[in-house]
């Protein structure tokens, strides 16, 4: 059926139908590069929050270490 469509329509048509798509392509490109940079901003605050609650951690179990037992 799409064939039979291609038949039919214009060299004009097919140009601008080839237009909207790479358009759209554009479009769609830019949205998956953002999509991945918010990901990996994502990842690298999550990495940064791990760190950050081991350090605290570390330092918890330090202060229970030095605490005199009664």
């Amino acid at each position: 059926m799409y064939a039979l469509m291609l038949l039919q329509a214009s060299p004009d048509d097919i140009v601008r139908e080839m237009e909207r798509l790479q358009r759209n392509f554009k479009f769609l490109n830019a949205g998956l590069w953002v999509a991945w940079l918010i990901l990996v901003i994502y990842v690298l605050l999550m990495v940064s929050r791990e760190r950050k609650l081991k350090r605290e951690i570390a330092g918890l179990k330090a202060m229970l270490e030095d605490k005199p037992r009664s």
